[in-house]
Order: structure tokens, then sequence, then C-alpha cells
């Protein structure tokens, strides 16, 4: 299991791991967001940075209190997931410019509007090609997502199939998948795959909240089970992942490694 931390405020500390992370960091930052109850994390990110570069400000002066535009002090975000619908009650960065409409976050947000009449796998394809074509104009990039979970283990828009479906689904050189799946309350998804978040996100914060969650998280932190049945495993399978909850799963009187009050 990830380093699990449980708190009374987690949107804030995920805020607060966000910023640290890009204060401390030599390059440009992208953050892919999560949807849902996520969005509460944005504001308590401050996606600007100061810097040092003698060009961007004078340091006899408060000017040093200036952010920086150099493209190596930039911070991008993107919805890692997201629902395929033009509705502003639906779609994840519709709702993110509603809730947000003046923060930061939302300036430097990748629009992830669908096209009027684009299918799902035409927008997954222009999504794609915006993000990558986007990370090769940064300097020494470093990817951080947020991830939640839910209650069938899914996390992004990447769902429990059998093997053969999801294989199919999130393909290995797929960054950016489209998925259609019948029987979803929104059936048109599309989502950054499994196989490109743990080969080249740097950090993984997991943000599970709420007690409709404890059961799951419980099963997660204590049985392992294939990708394919619970897309969640990549909280553990990641090389640098973190959980935040505000649900207690401390067995009463046992103390485990990696977690904290």
């Amino acid at each position: 299991m990830p380093q699990l931390i449980i708190t009374n405020t987690p949107a804030k500390e995920v805020g607060e791991h966000i910023n640290t992370i890009i204060q401390e960091h030599a390059g440009d930052l992208v953050c892919l967001l999560s949807g849902g109850s996520a969005l509460d994390i944005i504001q308590y990110i401050q996606p600007g940075k100061q810097c040092s570069h003698q060009t961007c400000h004078d340091e006899q002066s408060e000017a040093n209190k200036v952010l920086c535009t150099r493209s190596e002090c930039r911070t991008i975000f993107m919805m890692g997931d997201e629902r395929v619908s033009r509705e502003s009650n639906i779609n994840n960065f519709l709702q993110l410019k509603g809730l947000h409409p003046d923060h930061p976050v939302t300036n430097r947000t990748i629009d992830t509007t669908p096209l009027e009449n684009e299918t799902t796998r035409d927008f997954a394809y222009r999504i794609e090609k915006t993000f990558l074509e986007t990370l090769t104009k940064l300097t020494n990039p470093k990817i951080i997502a947020i991830l939640g979970m839910g209650i069938d283990g899914h996390t992004a828009g990447i769902f429990p199939m059998d093997d053969k479906a999801f294989r199919q689904t999130y393909q290995d050189d797929v960054t950016y998948a489209p998925v259609d799946l019948q029987g979803l309350t929104i059936d048109s998804r599309a989502s950054i795959t499994p196989t490109w978040l743990l080969a080249h996100v740097d950090t993984v914060l997991g943000f599970i909240c709420g007690p409709s969650k404890k059961e799951i998280l419980i099963d997660l932190n204590t049985n392992d089970k294939k990708l394919n049945q619970r897309p969640a495993e990549i909280l553990k399978l990641h090389r640098q992942a973190f959980v935040y909850t505000d649900q207690d799963i401390t067995p009463t009187g046992v103390a485990n490694e990696g977690l904290r009050a």
C-alpha cells in the first residue's frame, strides 16, 4: 500500500502537497486533475511560483513577489479523465470552470470540452495529440496525477473489465483512450491509460473520501487484485503514490507503517 494519510482536511492537504511539488521542482509541472469531489482540491492549489531569474524581477524591490512567467516555471493542468459531453453539469472541465471561474488553475487547464458532434474516439485522439504536443514544449516536466476511486474499484476513467476487454480498451501504446461502456451513468468517457500513468507520472495522489469509500479502501489496503479487476491497484503499483482519506481504516490499537492521523 502507498503512504496513507488519514486527515480531517484531505482536500487541503492534497492541495498543499501539490504546492510543495510546484515550489521545489526546477522546471515545468503537469497536473492531471480528477473530477467529482476532487474538484474541492482546486481552491488550495497555487499554480504560480517565485523564481530567481534576474530578468523576472528587480532584487531590490517588492517585484520579487511577482509570479514567474518563464516557461520553466509553468504549471499546466488537464483532466486525467473526461466525460465526453458538452453539458456544463457533466463535463469535468466545464464543471471546473463553473466552480472556479477566476482561479488561476482554471486559466492554466487544457480545455477538454468535446466539439459539437465529436465522437468519443475523435475526442480522445484530439486531446491525446494536444496533450503530447504540450509536453514537448515544456522544460524538464514533472507529472503528477490526482486519482479517486469508485466503490467498484475504478479510478479516473479506468473501469473493471475482463482481461481481454481491458487490454483492448486501454492499449499499451495509447496515452488517452476512448471509453464507451454501457450501463454507466455517463457511458462516454476518455481517460489517461494505466500503462501511461505507471510509466510517465512521477507522483500519484489518491483522493478517496467519504463513508461510502471506507469498505473498498480497507479492501484495497489489505487485498491484492489484478489491475483489470480493480484499476485502483495503480495506487499500489505506482512507485511514488500517496493516498489521502478522511476515513480511519486503522485497526484498533495497531500502528500501521505509512499511516498518520
